[in-house]
């Protein structure tokens, strides 16, 4: 288990079982089976006594290279690589859904104790007044029925037959929906101590937000709203009696989000758990399938928090892209982006930045009259909606000059999130048939991410596994990736890197020969980072990948 301590400004984080490490102000040791290996003065690396691996920086690429060896020694025999994977640090997961972020055991636990029951045939959750309704049973513990109900609510041990992977899948949501509505805390502050305990620092999950100031937008508005009525709406929104009123309720939510998953763990503690430790950030999850004038305001509501709360970093259109309804109003979507953009990005009102679920799209799952759909929506959300980073992208290679399209997102510095587990248990999309490799052969920047990891039953480790497993991708594309989620997370201040493909980084922070990067920064160094949320959190991941290679 990880055990984080927060000093200074920055996280030292003991890396394994066994292995402590101390702060600033001790002796800089590392114990690991009880053995010493002193860090600093004697970098030896574990070499025999009176060897030298030189310089911090001529350590760490030893250290890197035996990571590197580690992983391709271990990526055929699954238990070991598994145990690789989960002690790997991995950065940041930016593509994440809370929702479907927790465990179905964990919810049937949460849900004992609110008094739930489950619907025997559906195996639904229904509220503790409808207990008594024929069908419908307290939560079991154990058995073949609670077996039955983790199977319906995950991705669990299942096999396609009359349903499809994609219609179970999305048909989790509605079975649990009762539990998780009411529990929004207790899942960020579980997902966070996932995180923490595979080595995580960073994470950027989505949920319903806005929903204030998008029932006040649709209140205004009746009939068809088209791409020529979007200022006309806008307007009367910010000119709404209640505007300001709807607004800070939906504010409230988010600061009230932010502070409530640290209270639920005791972070103010004396004794803090791990997850204390992970950054978590939010994106505003907007549903695709709603209506366009409510979904309007949703995305007003979200550049606008963004004006005040820190908290609220993106905004994401989510629900099946493959659903008739996204697919009808996909176009006016990407529109309302692109005139939101001209107030609030432009002009630098408002720090609020746009990913979004993109060519999540297979032929076997569209309607034949959006057939079409599959060459354009990565190419629109780029280009018309300036999207920052890419959802899955995996209709990338049916897009029209799908290599022209690539040139531009590497061009762009537009990442993709790829998320390998949900791609094959939704649409059948795996190994050689993912464009994974083909980004990364285009230098398109991608980073590996769990979607809805409680329902996929996976883990950023997991995703680590599948992309050395299905990939064959090495131990430093794997690092690449994972420092790719911090350079492309939704946090403010300057990067750590001066040239991110050379590693290199700012010359305030740059390796000397007492110091390498993510040691105990300098006096310069720390003055950087103290005024960089994004560097800080790049430099501790430094830190982490020194700490875990020294070990291999």
């Amino acid at each position: 288990m990880l055990r984080v301590v927060l000093v200074v400004s920055w996280i030292t984080i003991g890396f394994l079982a066994g292995c402590r490490e101390e702060g600033p102000g001790d002796d800089d040791g590392v114990t690991v089976d009880g053995s010493d290996v002193v860090d600093g003065g004697d970098l030896d690396g574990g070499l025999p006594d009176g060897a030298s691996c030189g310089t911090p920086t001529q350590c760490g690429v030893l250290w890197e290279q035996r990571a590197a060896d580690r992983l391709a020694a271990v990526v055929g025999t699954p238990a070991e690589l598994d145990a690789f994977a989960r002690a790997m640090p991995k950065g940041g997961d930016l593509h994440n859904h809370l929702s479907g972020s927790v465990y179905a055991e964990t919810l049937l636990r949460w849900g004992m104790n609110d008094g739930a029951c489950i619907n025997s045939t559906s195996f639904a959750a229904v509220s503790s007044n409808q207990c008594a309704t024929a069908g419908n049973q307290p939560i079991p513990t154990s058995g073949s029925f609670f077996d039955q109900i983790v199977r319906a609510w995950s991705m669990l041990d299942f096999v396609a037959g009359a349903q499809t992977g994609h219609d179970h899948f999305f048909a989790t949501f509605g079975k649990f929906g009762l539990i998780t509505g009411t529990h929004r805390d207790d899942s960020i502050a579980d997902l966070a101590a996932r995180a923490a305990s595979e080595n995580q620092v960073y994470l950027e999950t989505m949920f319903n937000l806005g929903s204030n100031v998008g029932g006040l937008s649709a209140s205004l508005w009746s009939g068809t709203l088209t791409t020529t009525d979007l200022q006309t709406l806008y307007d009367r929104v910010l000119a709404d009696a209640t505007f300001a009123t709807e607004l800070s309720q939906d504010i409230a939510v988010v600061t009230n989000a932010a502070t409530r998953w640290r209270t639920t763990l005791a972070c103010t503690g004396a004794s803090p758990p791990d997850a204390c430790g992970v950054t978590v950030r939010f994106v505003a999850q907007i549903a695709r399938t709603g209506s366009n004038d409510q979904i309007f305001g949703q995305m007003i509501s979200a550049f606008e928090m963004a004006k005040t709360t820190p908290a609220i970093v993106g905004l994401n259109l989510s629900s099946p892209e493959d659903d008739t309804s996204s697919l009808r109003n996909y176009d006016l979507h990407m529109a309302m982006l692109a005139f939101l953009r001209t107030r609030y990005t432009t002009p630098q009102t408002s720090p609020l930045h746009v990913t979004l679920h993109a060519g999540e799209l297979t032929p076997a799952y569209l309607p034949s009259t959006y057939a079409n759909h599959i060459t354009f929506h990565i190419r629109r959300a780029v280009e018309i909606a300036q999207a920052e980073r890419i959802g899955h992208g995996l209709a990338i290679l049916s897009e029209t000059d799908s290599a022209g399209l690539m040139t531009l997102m590497r061009d762009r510095n537009v990442l993709v999130e790829i998320c390998l587990s949900s791609n094959d248990q939704i649409l059948e999309v795996r190994g050689a048939a993912h464009p994974l490799d083909e980004y990364l052969a285009a230098g398109v920047p991608v980073a590996l991410a769990t979607d809805d990891q409680g329902v996929s039953r996976s883990s950023m480790a997991g995703e680590l596994v599948r992309a050395a497993r299905d990939h064959q991708l090495d131990y430093r594309q794997l690092k690449t990736m994972a420092r790719n989620s911090l350079e492309h997370a939704f946090v403010p201040g300057p990067s750590l890197w001066q040239t991110f493909s050379a590693v290199q980084p700012i010359a305030a922070c740059a390796a000397t020969d007492t110091m390498g990067v993510g040691d105990p920064p300098s006096a310069t160094c720390q003055a950087f980072l103290d005024t960089s949320e994004r560097a800080r959190l790049q430099w501790e991941l430094e830190r982490r990948f020194r700490a875990f290679e020294r070990l291999q």
